[in-house]
């Protein structure tokens, strides 16, 4: 595989390095999800101002050339494009305007990359492709982003009500994402959220108990969750799932490294010649932000895979649930078996949760228990839920203790719990 020095260079005079197809899609949800968080958080008509700060770690020159040779932006762009778009649209009809006060913080190793960055946004702000307030907020920094992190992340703080910020991390390696630092991050800001790439494939595939191999994945936190006695053993007994497993491990280190109370983490699939896939990565604390970037993924659902169980899925490796790992294939988020299987699966750990819980508990609260280790965003949350309902699993009540009837939507405020006749359906063996 090139290096990054090797694959992306921009250098005045020059042209863009090319992108590949499914880095367009990356970008895609990049842009998208910047506009639907900017939306989210002013949901509410009486929020007179936003101030949110986003970070780009491996900015990049903002352009490259596409298949086609035609250029097309980067996600310093992108991400102001969003901010414009949101802008526009919460203000559209309105006499006093709404304040989307944004703090970006571009930061790339490179100086000639740094230096083709800031010429190509002063042509986009001559050609008035973007807005002149976002462009008088913009930081351009030549220095590795974790030698920026501490200033960054104190500048955030400082800011008045302006703890909302927005990592994105499209590093070219998984060697250079520590996780250490990703869990300062989520713990030193109250509202922050991390979206980064992970270069999976390219670190399983070479994945060996050799001191040479060990060292980079011990300096970004995950030595400790790999199996590395168990490594040559995998593979020799597990043919086709050896992958699948020793993803389970890494997921299971990235989410308790992070400490992160909710993560989407599902594969973009390459096109053409290029067979590596890599993880996009989300990381947050919050419930909404989580779903939101979930049906990002079932919206875009060609593009994504996840090779765990299409229901709920286990992180890490268990020999009593090995059965999990065998046969299984890759799930497609664009059929509608997938939504189906996907449904049913949840509906079935849905039952479990609530048996084992054997209480009353707010279908808010479950669903955030539930949601982390599922490909189901909160739309087939209540498909599942509807499911164990049309069953006659479990009991629905609202807020007010009435009730309800099998519903197409219930409120995150009602209750649920299992019916007296659920132990029928459900039998679990001597944990110990």
């Amino acid at each position: 595989m090139a290096k990054k020095e090797e694959k992306y260079q921009w250098r005045i005079g020059f042209p863009p390095p090319d992108i590949d197809r499914h880095s367009l899609t990356k970008h895609t949800i990049i842009e998208e999800y910047v506009r639907r968080y900017v939306l989210t958080l002013m949901k509410p008509a009486n929020i007179p101002e936003l101030k949110l700060t986003i970070v780009d770690g491996f900015c990049g020159g903002g352009c490259y050339l596409t298949e086609d040779n035609e250029l097309t932006d980067g996600s310093p762009l992108l991400v102001m494009r969003a901010v414009r778009e949101s802008r526009a649209e919460l203000n559209l009809t309105r006499n006093n305007p709404r304040t989307i006060n944004v703090d970006y913080h571009f930061v790339d190793i490179s100086p000639d990359t740094t230096a083709y960055l800031k010429n190509f946004l002063q042509a986009k702000l001559d050609e008035s492709k973007i807005d002149k307030e976002d462009f008088d907020r913009t930081n351009v920094v030549t220095s590795s982003f974790f030698e920026q992190l501490p200033s960054i992340v104190q500048k955030i703080k400082q800011r008045k009500g302006g703890e909302h910020a927005l990592f994105l991390l499209d590093q070219y390696c998984y060697k250079d994402i520590p996780l250490p630092q990703i869990k300062g991050i989520l713990a030193n800001l109250k509202s922050a959220e991390v979206l980064m790439t992970f270069g999976v494939d390219n670190l399983t595939t070479y994945l060996a108990d050799r001191a040479a191999n060990r060292k980079p994945i011990n300096e970004i936190g995950l030595d400790k969750y790999i199996p590395w006695q168990d490594i040559k053993l995998l593979k020799a007994t597990h043919k086709r799932e050896w992958r699948q497993i020793l993803q389970k491990y890494l997921a299971d280190g990235i989410k308790k490294e992070t400490c992160a109370d909710n993560m989407t983490l599902f594969f973009v699939k390459p096109f053409g010649d290029n067979t590596w896939s890599y993880w996009l990565i989300h990381l947050s604390n919050n419930y909404r932000a989580h779903d939101v970037m979930k049906t990002l993924h079932w919206k875009h659902s060609t593009e994504f895979a996840h090779e765990l169980e299409p229901g709920h899925f286990l992180l890490g490796y268990d020999a009593n649930h090995d059965f999990s790992y065998t046969g299984q294939e890759t799930f497609e988020f664009g059929s509608e078996a997938s939504k189906e299987s996907c449904v049913s699966g949840v509906a079935e750990h849905l039952g479990e949760v609530l048996f084992k819980l054997n209480q009353p508990v707010m279908v808010r609260d479950l669903f955030k228990q539930v949601i982390t280790n599922t490909t189901a965003n909160e739309a087939l949350l209540m498909d599942s839920l509807r499911l164990d309902h049309q069953s006659k699993k479990v009991i629905v009540t609202s807020k007010d203790n009435k009730l309800k009837r099998i519903n197409k939507a219930y409120q995150l405020s009602d209750v649920i719990e299992p019916s007296k006749q659920t132990s029928i359906y459900f039998c679990f063996p001597d944990e110990n």
